[in-house]
C-alpha cells in the first residue's frame, strides 16, 4: 500500500513528536492525532509504529497497548487492518487477549484490545479484570499481563476513537495501571486540545491532518449533496408520503450511479444507508412503524430479501461481506449502530428521517459515507460526491451537541438466569393525575368550553379554505467540508414545499399534538405528551366536528395548517385551555386519595439506559451487564459500596435502584419541610446466600445528619416492622456510612445521628 502525501507528514509528525516527548522521560504525556473520518488513521499509525520499529537510533525496551471503542470486535477491526498493511513486513507482532498465557507482552509487540473486556461484567470481562486461578498473584489475568510487562520495559498506550473515552475512575485507574510513557488519542474530534505552552515545552504532542488534503488526495468525496428541488418537484404528482419519497429518491440516486459504474467497467455496486429514527419504537403509535414502512416499500419496488441488510440491536441480517465494493446488498437499516469505525467505502447514499421527539440532524453517521470506494476520484464527478435525502428542516438543523434532553437508550441489560425475582409492597403517588389530560371526559368539556369562548376569533384569524399541506423540506445544499457540514448546511441550504398526502397529514396531525404538550414553557401548562396528546387531539376533533358540521379530512387540513403556523391562534388557545385546566381541576383531582399501594416485581427483566450511564465491573449484580450514571452527587461513596458488596462472601446478589417510578419499591415519609408525604427509594436491595434482604442507603457528609434522612430513615423500620411477617425471608434495613475502615448501618426506629452507639459494622453474616 502506497501512502498519500499527507500521510507520509502525518507520520513524519507524529515520529518527531513522539521522540520529543519520549526524551522528556516523564509518563502519561498526551499525544493527540486528529485526522478526519476517511483519512486512514490506523493505516498512518501502522506505518509510524513501523517506523519506530525500524529506525535503527531507538531500540528501547517498549511495547504497545491499542484500546478501541465502540463494537466488542472493533478491536480486531484494526488489528486485521495492522495485519493487512504490515504483510510480514516488521517485527511488531500482533497480539490480542488470546495471548495472554504469555504472562507478559515482548518487546515490540502490539497488543490490541476493547475497553469494553477490560471493564465490563460480561464472562470475558471477568476473566481479565478478575482475581482468578490462572493468575500467580492477586491480580486478574489483565492486570497482571500489564504488571509483569512494565516491570521489564516502558508501555506506549494508544486510544482508538478517543474522542468515545470516557474521563471515570475506571479508566483513569487503567491507564495507571498501565502507566505508559506517552498516551496517543487517535480521533477525528478530540475531546480536549492541549495547549500552546505544553506543546511548545513537550509536556503534550498535537499532530493534525486537514480535511483539504484528504480531499485531495482522493480518499473521501468531493462534496456532499443534499437533496434538490428538482427532484422533490419531480415526484409532487406520485401520490408519494413524506417518507416514501425519501426512500424513492434514494433508489433512483442508487440505479443512476450503478449505471454510472456499470459504463465505466467498475465493479462498484453503490449502497444506500437508511437511518431510522433512534426515537422510533417510542412513538409508533404517534406516527408509523418506519422500519416496516421502508421494507414494504423496497418490496414494493422489487427488492429482494437477499438485497436488505438490517443493523439494529436486536436484529442482524445480511451484514457478512457487505463492505465489500462488489456486495449484492443494496440497501442497509440502521439506527446508531454504524455511527463510528465502520468502513464501507461503497457507500455513497444516505436517507435520513426526521426524528420524532427530538428532531436533531444527526452529524456522526456522515462519515460513512465519505469515502471513495477505490481510494481515488473519478473522471465522472457525479461518483465523486455523496447524497443526503432527508425530511429535516432547516429548522432541525442543529448539532446534538447542543440538546441533551429526551436521550434514547442505547445500553441494555438482561437479569440473569440464576436471580429469582421477589415481589415487595410498595407504594406509589398517582402524580400522573396531574401530570395527564385526565380525566379524559372532564379535559373534552373543559377544552371545548374554552374553544367556545375564543369561536369568533378561531374564525376570524384561522384559515377555512385550507385545501392542501405543504411541508418544508431542506434542499439545493453542496456541502464541500464535511467537518464544517452544520455551518455550511445552514448558510446554504434552501426549503421547498412538499404536499402531504392524506395519510402524512393524519400523522403530522398526532406529532403535532404530541409538540404542542412538549413545547410548552409554562409549568402550570405541562402535561406528559405521551399519555396526552390522544386527549388534546380528540378534543378539538370534537368541537371542529360539532361546531362547523366539518368531514374530517376538512378539519384535519384546518387544524394542521394552523398549527405550522408559527403565530397560530390555535396554539394560542390551546395554551390557554392547558393552563386553565390545571387550575380549575388539580383540586379536585388532589382530593381524590392519590396514593396507590404496588406490589412491585424486583429486579425488572430487562433495563436500558442513555449514553449519560457507563458500564462497570460488578459480578454480583442482578444483570447481565451493570451501568451507573457517570456523573452525580454521591457517585463515589455509592460505587466504594458496590465494591464493599463485590467482596463480601455471603452476598447472593445486589441491586441499585432508580430514584423514581412505579416499577421500583418506595417508602412513603413524611416531609416535615415541605409538609406533605413524599416516596423514599432505598439506593440497594441485597439479598444474602442464607435468604436475608437488605434495604440499604447509603449517605455520607451532612446528608446522612439531615432531618429528611432521619425521616426516610424512621419511615423504613416502620415499612420494615409492618411488612416483616408477609415474607419467608428476613428483612433488614437502614441508613449507611463509611466511617474509616468500616462501613456502618443504623437500623434503629429512631434515628439519631450522633448516637455512636446506634451504628454498627455492616455484615451480611448475622
Amino acid at each position: 500500500m502506497i501512502l498519500a502525501d499527507f500521510q507520509k507528514k502525518a507520520v513524519d509528525g507524529l515520529s518527531k513528536t513522539f521522540f520529543n516527548l519520549w526524551q522528556t522521560k516523564n509518563y502519561q504525556l498526551p499525544l493527540v492525532f486528529k485526522a478526519p473520518t476517511g483519512a486512514g488513521k490506523t493505516i498512518m499509525m501502522a506505518e509510524f509504529l513501523r517506523t519506530l520499529d525500524g529506525n535503527y537510533h531507538f531500540d528501547d525496551d517498549k511495547a504497545y497497548i491499542w484500546i478501541s471503542f465502540g463494537g466488542d470486535d472493533s478491536y480486531l477491526q484494526s488489528k486485521e487492518k495492522f495485519y493487512k498493511y504490515f504483510n510480514n513486513g516488521t517485527d511488531m507482532t500482533l497480539r490480542d487477549k488470546n495471548d495472554l498465557s504469555l504472562k507478559e507482552l515482548p518487546k515490540n509487540n502490539i497488543f490490541f484490545i476493547n475497553w469494553s473486556k477490560i471493564k465490563s461484567s460480561t464472562k470475558d470481562g471477568r476473566v481479565l479484570r478478575k482475581d482468578c486461578e490462572l493468575t500467580n498473584g492477586d491480580y486478574g489475568v489483565f492486570d497482571e499481563f500489564i504488571i509483569n510487562t512494565k516491570n521489564k520495559r516502558d508501555l506506549i498506550l494508544i486510544i482508538d476513537e478517543a474522542h468515545t473515552e470516557t474521563s471515570t475512575n475506571l479508566a483513569q485507574e487503567v491507564i495507571d495501571l498501565i502507566n505508559p510513557r506517552i498516551i496517543i488519542k487517535v480521533t477525528a474530534t478530540p475531546k480536549n486540545l492541549p495547549n500552546i505552552s505544553d506543546v511548545t515545552n513537550h509536556k503534550a504532542g498535537f499532530v493534525e491532518v486537514l480535511e483539504e488534503e484528504v480531499i485531495e488526495s482522493g480518499l473521501i468525496k468531493k462534496s456532499l449533496i443534499i437533496q434538490t428541488h428538482e427532484e422533490i418537484e419531480a415526484m409532487q404528482n406520485q401520490n408519494l408520503s413524506e417518507d416514501e419519497l425519501m426512500v424513492e429518491l434514494a433508489i433512483k440516486k442508487r440505479d443512476e450511479l450503478k449505471k454510472i459504474y456499470e459504463e465505466q467497467n467498475l465493479d462498484i455496486n453503490p449502497l444506500v444507508l437508511i437511518q431510522l429514527p433512534s426515537d422510533m419504537n417510542e412513538k409508533e403509535e404517534v406516527t408509523t412503524n418506519k422500519k416496516l414502512l421502508v421494507l414494504n416499500y423496497l418490496k414494493q419496488k422489487g427488492v429482494l430479501d437477499e438485497e436488505i441488510a438490517i443493523w439494529l440491536s436486536n436484529e442482524k441480517k445480511n451484514l457478512d461481506f457487505i463492505t465489500l465494493n462488489n456486495n449484492e446488498v443494496n440497501f442497509m437499516l440502521f439506527k446508531v449502530a454504524p455511527a463510528t469505525g465502520w468502513d464501507c467505502p461503497r457507500a455513497s447514499i444516505l436517507v435520513m428521517f426526521r426524528e420524532i421527539k427530538s428532531p436533531s440532524f444527526h452529524t456522526q453517521i456522515i462519515g460513512r459515507i465519505k469515502r471513495m470506494p477505490e481510494a481515488k476520484h473519478y473522471e465522472n464527478e457525479i461518483l465523486n460526491k455523496a447524497y443526503i435525502y432527508t425530511n429535516y428542516n432547516k429548522s432541525h438543523i442543529r448539532d446534538l451537541k447542543e440538546s441533551s434532553e429526551n436521550k434514547i437508550p442505547i445500553h441494555f441489560a438482561k437479569l440473569k438466569d440464576s436471580i429469582g425475582q421477589i415481589t415487595l409492597q410498595s407504594i406509589y403517588h398517582n402524580r400522573v393525575d396531574f401530570n395527564t389530560l385526565s380525566p379524559e371526559t372532564m379535559w373534552q368539556q373543559y377544552m371545548l368550553k374554552t374553544l367556545d369562548e375564543h369561536k369568533s376569533q378561531i374564525e376570524k384569524n384561522v384559515d377555512f379554505k385550507a385545501v392542501k399541506i405543504l411541508n418544508k423540506i431542506v434542499v439545493d445544499a453542496t456541502i464541500n467540508s464535511f467537518d464544517g457540514f452544520m455551518l455550511q448546511l445552514k448558510q446554504n441550504a434552501n426549503e421547498t414545499d412538499f404536499t402531504f398526502s392524506r395519510n402524512d397529514i393524519e400523522k403530522l396531525y398526532n406529532l403535532l399534538c404530541f409538540e404542542e404538550l412538549e413545547k410548552q414553557e409554562n409549568n402550570t401548562a405541562k402535561y406528559n405528551p405521551s399519555r396526552s396528546w390522544s386527549a388534546l387531539k380528540k378534543a378539538l376533533n370534537v368541537w371542529f366536528s360539532k361546531r362547523f358540521i366539518l368531514h374530517r379530512e376538512n378539519f384535519y387540513l384546518i387544524i394542521v395548517n394552523d398549527l405550522l403556523k408559527n403565530d397560530s391562534y390555535l396554539k394560542q388557545v390551546i395554551s390557554k385551555a392547558l393552563i386553565g385546566f390545571r387550575n380549575e381541576y388539580e383540586i379536585k383531582l388532589k382530593e381524590k386519595d392519590g396514593k396507590e399501594l404496588v406490589y412491585v416485581l424486583i429486579p425488572q427483566d430487562e433495563i436500558s439506559f442513555t449514553d449519560d450511564y457507563e458500564e462497570l465491573n460488578a459480578a454480583k449484580n442482578v444483570y447481565d451487564k451493570f451501568y451507573n450514571r457517570k456523573s452525580y452527587k454521591g457517585k463515589d461513596n455509592e460505587e466504594n459500596f458496590i465494591k464493599f458488596l463485590e467482596d463480601q462472601s455471603n452476598v447472593f446478589w445486589w441491586h441499585k435502584q432508580s430514584d423514581s417510578g412505579k416499577e421500583n419499591f418506595a417508602v412513603e415519609y413524611f416531609d416535615t419541610q415541605e409538609n406533605k408525604d413524599r416516596l423514599f427509594y432505598p439506593d440497594f436491595l441485597i439479598m444474602t446466600n442464607d435468604n436475608k434482604l437488605f434495604i440499604l442507603d447509603t449517605k455520607n457528609g451532612d446528608t446522612a445528619k439531615s432531618i429528611e434522612t432521619k425521616s426516610k430513615a424512621e419511615a423504613l423500620q416502620k415499612w420494615i416492622i409492618n411488612n416483616q411477617v408477609k415474607y419467608d425471608f428476613e428483612i433488614m434495613g437502614g441508613i449507611v456510612i463509611f466511617e474509616y475502615p468500616n462501613w456502618k448501618i443504623n437500623c434503629k426506629n429512631q434515628y439519631i445521628f450522633e448516637n455512636l452507639l446506634d451504628w454498627q459494622s455492616v455484615d451480611f453474616l448475622k
